[in-house]
């Protein structure tokens, strides 16, 4: 059974006061951590993802519209990447990280920041301030359980030095998407832990050329138009019925098939 993970990196890139003290957009964290945490769950059998912000940043998508696209698309589960500022001028020496619920959440909703905030704290290496509840729009108006992360003060002269450091935000990404696939009992496709590579940048590339959900697709509409596979490989393929096995096998086909033609 597919599961629906609707997402978002918070605020728009120009949204007023969402910035440190020395401009930097709140986005431009968000956006990288919620980047990231797509790319690991693209790892995942049986799972598949939309992001309700702007991926642009450049409009701040209204709350409303988000809430209303994830309960239109069905989403099973939501997540709202953050990061936080107290309302004063200046850095400060706050600190830390915290994971909101809906002041009167669902089980599910609890179970689900209980799951991935643990993740959080991990990966920012900062100050667990803990699960709080909040009436937040994006927890309050989803009808599916949700969860809204602050992975620290963008306005903090300690959390800063994390925020700056690509490794830390796409690392946060990495381990919230990992959690997440714990928590539902997802289980990582097989192919990249079956084959070894020398080079990560080879590896890397396996994984966006042969395990994206766009190249799936396309080396199927490949196989069916160049090899002669029957019709019905894309509709198996749009019903999630095949596996990492079946697309690789595909690309090695195809890789033959262009070979010789190029004798």
């Amino acid at each position: 059974m597919m599961v629906k993970i609707g997402y978002d990196a918070g605020h728009g890139i120009n949204t007023p006061g969402k910035r440190t003290p020395d401009d930097e957009r709140e986005w431009t964290f968000n956006d990288q951590v919620a980047r990231a945490f797509a790319k690991e769950l693209e790892l995942y059998d049986d799972v598949t993802l939309k992001r309700f912000d702007d991926p642009t940043g450049e409009e701040d998508v209204p709350l409303d519209a988000r809430t209303d696209g994830a309960n239109s698309w069905g989403a099973d589960y939501y997540i709202s990447f953050h990061h936080n500022a107290l309302s004063g001028n200046g850095w400060g020496t706050h600190t830390g990280v915290e994971t909101y619920v809906y002041t009167d959440p669902g089980s599910e909703s609890l179970k689900l920041a209980e799951a991935i905030h643990p993740a959080v704290v991990k990966a920012y290496g900062l100050s667990d301030r803990g699960i709080k509840r909040a009436n937040l729009h994006i927890v309050r108006e989803t009808l599916m359980p949700a969860i809204l992360i602050e992975g620290g003060f963008m306005d903090s002269s300690i959390d800063i030095k994390k925020l700056r450091d690509r490794n830390v935000l796409e690392n946060a990404g990495k381990l919230i998407a990992q959690a997440l696939g714990k928590f539902l009992r997802l289980s990582r496709n097989g192919v990249v832990d079956d084959l070894d590579f020398y080079s990560p940048t080879m590896r890397y590339k396996y994984l966006m050329r042969v395990i994206s959900p766009a190249t799936k697709q396309l080396l199927v509409e490949k196989a069916v138009e160049e090899l002669r596979y029957q019709p019905q490989w894309i509709e198996n393929h749009n019903k999630g019925i095949l596996k990492p096995g079946d697309y690789t096998a595909i690309a090695y086909e195809l890789a033959v098939h262009y070979a010789k033609l190029d004798r």
